[in-house]
Formats: structure tokens, sequence, C-alpha cells
């Protein structure tokens, strides 16, 4: 079906064009002989040629140890299945000869984590809901499925709702807690009347921007299915119900519940990616200065980067992969405006200890000098200071890597101006079943066929009435072309159910609701300007690429589409 292809290749349904696609993971010697190449290709100054033999020494390293914990853990939430998963989609112009900086986040960009990392945070949160008084007994029921929820969603606080949008803001499917919501209850309560259309924006909503808010989501969802069952405990509403959650989350993250755990045994939790430490080298060898900027401080910064290096605990090798660290940076406050002060960090312990700089006055920031006398590991400040660090004169030089929709990418692009490539980790699944030549796509195409024959049947009945001027109601065809269109469309309703199923078992494509695109496609092209499924498969892309999206697609220029008859 050509116009079903044709569809497929819009630009709202199929965002970004293809860039690179790595051919398999690199070997070590193929990396070696890589940056060997490039080095000699960019004729290193001194720098260079430090942070080239720093690099070197990292991929030498042996591999992580697998645990027998870690071998049966899944390796990611979405395996992939070919080197077609892999790609670089461009969703708006980039040239690379124009950044002089790159940065990276940490938690699940540099470092992708598997569902035994999740459960961590599940079974800790349940224990502190049971803490606050929630019934034990419901709470212990409690099971976390990754494919409960995903990434896009947002949460309606105050009703207990969990949303899909498409890019218009239309809310295509929800859930009461765990239930489905009808189309009668979503218009009921989201389609609103001209003076209270609902903005899905304010303290009464959450974006589920991050892959760590699948764990609140869950939590969330199930709690809300207490509370309607039991009517919990006393005074308990939707919306407090959810700051009990997100509480009992965040101190997971901070109580050691969960790092803790993951400083004993990283390997059980974290996924090794072979490709990371030569992408990392490949911009420096480039001429880029690379810097991490991430919310973990410094002694699970420390074991996280140990880890996916593959050296103990108590070495600092890692840091020679960057020009400036700067962990505990409290995104996105980090990007604002306000004042907050920056220390450097003592890297010679674990915990690594805080203190003021060395010299003064401390607004002498950046330079050969400063970076010589005080490191280059911080914590806190601004971007303003990181700008000094790096030498950066506007925010377009800088290109930062993130997997957080709102703390690294929207706020970043919208108050910096900075480029920005987003990781998307459940674009693997996406690709995958993309390419998937299914019964149910095939159906897809053959009802759509049905349902548009059977619609343009009844229009052309009514113009010919009109036009003869009978009433449409009087017709003895349209009882019999009425049928056969309602007929049609529940077939297409499900066949597209069954083919969204094969995306996500409940939200179907995360880059589609219904026949659009959806709320998070739309974020994605307007705040990233490219995106990939792993920091690490830039490594297939040169550091000095211009990147070009595809031609925007209007509905005039397809043809079959959006035709008057």
């Amino acid at each position: 079906d050509e116009r079903a292809e044709r569809r497929k290749s819009s630009t709202w349904q199929r965002p970004g064009r293809v860039l690179s696609s790595p051919r398999g993971v690199l070997s070590i010697p193929a990396a070696l002989g890589t940056l060997v190449r490039v080095a000699r290709l960019w004729k290193m100054k001194t720098h260079h040629a430090c942070c080239f033999l720093a690099c070197v020494g990292a991929l030498m390293a042996p591999a992580p140890p697998r645990s027998a914990a870690r071998a049966a853990a899944p390796l990611t939430r979405r395996a992939a299945t070919d080197e077609t998963t892999r790609r670089v989609f461009c969703s708006r112009e980039l040239n690379m000869n124009n950044v002089e900086a790159v940065g990276f986040d940490m938690d699940y960009t540099l470092a992708q984590y598997n569902v035994a990392f999740d459960m961590l945070a599940f079974e800790g949160a349940k224990a502190k809901l049971v803490d606050m008084g929630y019934p034990a007994e419901d709470i212990g029921a409690f099971s976390f499925d990754a494919d409960q929820h995903t990434r896009g969603l947002v949460i309606d606080k105050r009703r207990g709702n969990i949303l899909k949008m498409d890019r218009h803001k239309y809310v295509r499917r929800a859930c009461h807690g765990t239930r489905e919501l009808t189309r009668e209850e979503r218009q009921a309560a989201y389609v609103g009347v001209a003076d209270a259309t609902p903005t899905f924006v304010g303290d009464d909503y959450v974006n589920v921007d991050s892959l760590f808010q699948l764990v609140d989501a869950s939590l969330y969802a199930q709690l809300v299915d207490v509370l309607d069952a039991t009517d919990g405990p006393a005074g308990v509403s939707y919306l407090q119900a959810f700051k009990d959650v997100r509480h009992a989350v965040d101190m997971c993250h901070h109580d050691g519940v969960i790092k803790d755990q993951v400083a004993l045994d990283p390997g059980s939790y974290i996924v090794p990616d072979e490709n990371m430490v030569p992408m990392l080298a490949q911009y420096r060898l480039a001429g880029k200065k690379v810097f991490l900027l991430t919310n973990s401080l410094f002694d699970y910064t420390n074991v996280v980067m140990n880890f996916l290096v593959g050296k103990p605990v108590d070495d600092r090798g890692w840091i020679d992969l960057f020009d400036v660290v700067v962990v505990g940076g409290g995104k996105p406050g980090f990007l604002s405006e306000a004042r907050r002060d920056m220390l450097r960090i003592d890297v010679s312990d674990d915990m690594g200890t805080l203190h003021n700089f060395v010299g003064k006055p401390v607004s002498e920031v950046g330079g050969a000098a400063f970076m010589e006398r005080e490191g280059k590991v911080f914590q806190g400040g601004t971007w303003r200071a990181l700008h000094d660090m790096l030498e950066i004169r506007s925010g377009s030089q800088v290109l930062y890597v993130g997997d957080h929709m709102y703390g690294d990418v929207v706020r970043s692009k919208r108050s910096l101006g900075w480029r920005t490539t987003l990781i998307v980790p459940e674009l693997e699944r996406e690709l995958a079943a993309d390419a998937t030549d299914s019964a149910a796509r095939r159906t897809v195409a053959d009802c759509e066929a049905a349902c548009d024959a059977a619609e343009l049947a009844v229009q052309e009945l009514r113009l010919r009435l009109l036009r003869d001027g009978v009433d449409f109601l009087d017709s003895d065809e349209r009882t019999a072309l009425e049928a056969a269109q309602t007929t049609a469309r529940e077939a297409l309703k499900a066949a597209r159910d069954a083919r969204h199923a094969e995306y996500h078992p409940v939200w179907g494509p995360l880059f589609r609701s219904g026949n659009q695109a959806s709320r998070f496609a739309k974020q994605v092209i307007d705040y990233s300007c490219i995106y990939t499924s792993r920091a690490s498969n830039l490594v297939a892309t040169s550091p000095s690429r211009s990147f070009r999206p595809p031609l925007d697609v209007l509905p005039h220029d397809d043809e079959g589409r959006g035709e008057v008859l």
C-alpha cells in the first residue's frame, strides 16, 4: 500500500533523518586503530596526546566482570534486535564544526541501568510508604512491571489518572490507577468547553520525563487502586498520595537504599558499554572539550564511571576522559541564573571531600592557571562557571547529551541555547517494531483502505442528495452505507490497537498517539537537535559532521492524503 508507506515516512510519524549506524560493537583493537588514525589526522597537540594515552589505558582495561545475578538480569529494558536500532536521527540542523564543547549526563546517558536497578527503588519506596501509614498488606502486594508505563506520559495528580496525549494535547489514552478509562470518561474529564480547555501544566500535572520516573508511575497507579478499594488512610487524596510516592522514591536515592547496593555490585545493575570510552576519546581527539555534568554526587559517580571503564573504585583514570567534571549539579537549577556556590572536590578519597577554591578572588574562574590550581572536578555552581572553565562564549557552542526531557534538554535549550542530544533507550524497541512486517501491520493498511472507501461512499451519497434536494435521513441507501462505515471504523480501531501493542502492550508507540505524533515526539522535534538510543552510538558519527533533518512534510505534500472530493 503506497499511501501507507508514504504516511509512515511523514516527519511527524517518524521524525528525523537516519544519520549513521554502527556496524556492530567496536572491538578493543578496532577502537584503538580508529583512535590512532584520528590522532594522526588531527595532528594532536600535547594535551590531546595526553588525553589519547589516558583513553588508550582505559580501553585496555579488562571487561567488567559479570556476576551470576548480572548474567540472569536483562541487559537493557529493550534488547536490540539488529544494528538498525543503533542509528542516530536528526530533527534540527547541527554543524559540529561550530561546537566547541560536548557535555554528557551520566545516569541513563553514559550509564544505562537494567530492571534490577528499578527494583531497588521500587522495593525501598514500598517500605517507606508502609512507614508513612499506608496498609502494609496492600502495599506489600505491589509488583513492578517495566512494561506498565513509558516515558512521555502525564500524571494527573488530582484525579489519579495517567494520560497519553498527541501533539495537540488531545488525550488519546488514559488510565485511572491501573484501569483504562473509556472514551466517554476521557472526554468528560479532558475535553473542555471554550473557556476551560485543559492545558496540562501547573501543580496538578507532572510529566514522566525520565526512566527514573517509571517507578513513581507504577507505585502511584497501584496506590490509586488501593485508595479506591479501601478508602485508604483517612484524609489521603490522590494528590497527597502522589506526594508521598515522590517523597518515598526520592528518599531511596538519598539514603543509600539504591546507591549503596549499586556500589557493592555495580555489575548487577549497570549495563557495560564497550563503545563509551572510544566515543568520548573521539571528541577530545577532534579538538572538542568534553565535560561531565551530572546530578549524582562524586562517591556514586566514581563507582559508576569506574565500572564503565573497567577499573576498581579507587582508580581515578576516568576523570582524564573529561576536561571538566561537575557532580551534584542540581539540574535544572544549574542551568538557571540563580546564585549557587561551586566547590572543588578533593578526589584523593572515594567520598570526594568538598573545599573552597584555593585561589582568591573566587570570581576568577577559568583559564589554564585556574584549572592547574583548582583541579577539574567540582560540585554545584551554575552554567556561568562551566562556560568560563570551558572558555565558551555562546551557548550554541555547547552540545549537551542527556536523557531527561526537561532537566537535560528543554531547559538547556530554552535558557542557554545549548545544542542538544536526547538519549531514548526505548527507541531500540520502537525501531525494531517499525521494521517488523507483521500481520497486524498489513491488517492496518487493509482496514485503512476499507475505512476510507466506506466513509467516502457515505459522503458521496450526502453530497448527491444535497444537490438533488433530498433529505439524507429519507434515503433508502443511508442505512446500509452507514452500517458499513461503522463496521469499517471498528475494524480499523481494533487493527490499530493490535499494531500499537507490538510497540508497548498498554500505551502503544512512544512517538505516536493514534494517527498523530505523540506529545513526546513533538518535544523531541522541538528541543533535541539529534536523538539516538545510546550515547555510545555517537562513536559512528564524525565529530565535525553537519547534521541535516529531513524536509518537513505537509499534508498537501503527500499524494492521496488531505484531498477534498
